[in-house]
């Protein structure tokens, strides 16, 4: 029988005789061209963004930094916003505020006609704070605060969303203490994507039954239904499955009950064309093997024009045929809108051979790109753009754990400390999910397509880590005698 170690060392063995076969097999896909987001090359330099040298500019406003693309955003909201061919009139568009909550950020989408999907008592604060209309507002999620439900109801926001049947006697009784009727609507869980502890599944009739005790309550016109997938939608078959079942439900709705819908909420959850998540088996393969993990493709994939017309077209050909009135379509994008809008800067701090690999150490880790860790987030050479792919590096980050490992193999041009790199589609959850872990948080910046760059945040100096202590002060039983 082999012993523990005798298995390490053949399995350690395997590994090392089987990695430079593999490597020699090319990706399925060459890693994509700067230009797809818009960057080029500088003259005698690394790569810019609108003429703007993103190596300077992270000097100028320090390492790590975030980095947001206006002209990108802007677009990315036109074409939300667009009202598809032959269709009598698009979508309404809102926020999740919950992928990107900058401010900077939400004011920019909220001045072109972008409203506020919220989850939470800070992110309902935020939108009212930012001047966000109340009628330009949509309360979802599953923790809703009493505080909050107050402040929402009473300032007659557009919906709320019930998550779950539980929630409906609350709101019935903050609506009725205020004397205010509030529109409502229930999220329900179509079996596709994510379901149990979001919405209310239709399987079974627990939908139906909670639109029948939200309409049993004279405080609550209950006009909305709420439906979100969940996960990443990537191609057209997802999307018309998803919403062909949101439809089947409307007429149940509408036969059992007599519900005419006001506002159909079908969500988000539209992926970014050049972001997949990783599976373990890849991620596994990519560790053991010092093997890149493969490219997405984006070409592929559902845009945002195709997911919208498909989307609209699918309601309106829906409320023709049975000739009723057609619902206002509200979509609550996050990813899709800011996810490939922004980047996020990093420099190396120092290379290192062992075991086998080199390593790149950087000052951005899983404090600050928990998303790479299991989904692909192309790596781009920002100082050395165009120098020959020929090393591959484990990148890692500067927290003192093996789990910062951002990369388990990736090929780039042969790097020195104080390169720039940067981690592409930081867009969403980068921010969100961001820590304070033994180093304070970055910059953001936003550059526009006539160079301008305007600050968002400052980076957090090492006095707003403690901002919210009390001085530690000894106790005076602990203190010694004399003293």
């Amino acid at each position: 029988m082999l012993t523990r170690s005798l298995k390490q060392v053949l399995k350690s063995g395997i590994k090392d005789a089987l990695r430079p076969v593999l490597q020699r097999y090319p990706t399925p896909q060459e890693p994509f061209d700067p230009s797809r987001w818009g960057l080029a090359q500088r003259p005698g330099a690394g790569l810019e963004l609108h003429g703007v040298d993103l190596s300077a500019l992270m000097r100028e406003w320090g390492s790590p930094l975030h980095v947001v693309d206006a002209a990108r955003l802007r677009a990315n909201a036109r074409r939300f916003l667009a009202v598809p061919r032959g269709a009598s009139a698009g979508a309404e568009v809102y926020y999740s505020y919950k992928s990107n909550p900058i401010p900077g950020v939400l004011t920019f989408l909220h001045e072109r006609g972008v409203g506020a999907e919220v989850i939470s008592e800070y992110e309902l604060w935020l939108a009212r704070h930012l001047g966000v209309p109340a009628e330009r507002v949509v309360y979802n999620g599953p923790a809703k605060s009493d505080h909050s439900l107050r402040e929402a109801i009473d300032s007659s926001i557009l919906l709320l969303n019930f998550n779950h049947s539980e929630e409906i006697d609350r709101v019935a009784g903050i609506a009725r203490a205020l004397g205010r009727r509030v529109r409502v609507g229930v999220r329900v869980s179509t079996g596709r994507g994510w379901s149990a502890q979001f919405g209310v599944p239709i399987e079974g009739g627990a939908a139906l039954a909670a639109y029948t005790r939200a309409l049993s309550c004279e405080a609550f016109d209950v006009v909305g239904l709420h439906a979100h997938r969940g996960g990443m939608i990537h191609d057209a078959n997802e999307l018309d499955g998803f919403v062909g079942d949101v439809l089947a439900f409307s007429d149940s709705l509408r036969a059992s009950l007599g519900v005419e819908l006001a506002l159909l909420d079908l969500g988000g959850s539209l992926g970014t064309p050049t972001v997949e998540h990783i599976s373990t088996a890849d991620r596994r393969l990519s560790q053991a093997f010092y093997r890149e993990i493969s490219v997405p493709p984006a070409e592929q994939r559902l845009q945002i024009e195709s997911y919208v017309e498909r989307l609209v077209t699918r309601v309106e050909e829906h409320c023709r045929e049975r000739q009723r009135a057609r619902p206002r379509i509200l979509l609550e994008p996050g990813r899709a809108m800011t996810g490939d809008a922004q980047f996020l800067l990093t420099s190396v701090i120092e290379t290192k051979r062992a075991d086998g690999k080199t390593y790149a150490i950087i000052d951005a880790g899983i404090n600050l790109a928990e998303s790479a860790r299991n989904e692909y987030h192309q790596l781009l050479p920002i100082s050395r753009h165009g120098a020959p792919r020929a090393e591959t590096y484990t990148v890692v980050g500067p927290i003192c754990t093996p789990g910062d490992t951002l990369y388990p193999a990736v090929r780039l041009p042969e790097l020195r400390p104080g390169d720039t790199l940067a981690i592409m589609d930081a867009g969403a959850y980068f921010v969100p999910f961001s820590t304070s872990f033994s180093f304070p948080r970055p910059a953001v910046v936003m550059v526009d397509d006539d160079g301008q760059v305007r600050p968002l945040r400052r980076a957090e100096r090492h006095e707003d880590l403690i901002a919210l202590d009390e001085p530690a002060r000894p106790s005076p039983k602990l203190r010694r005698a004399g003293s």
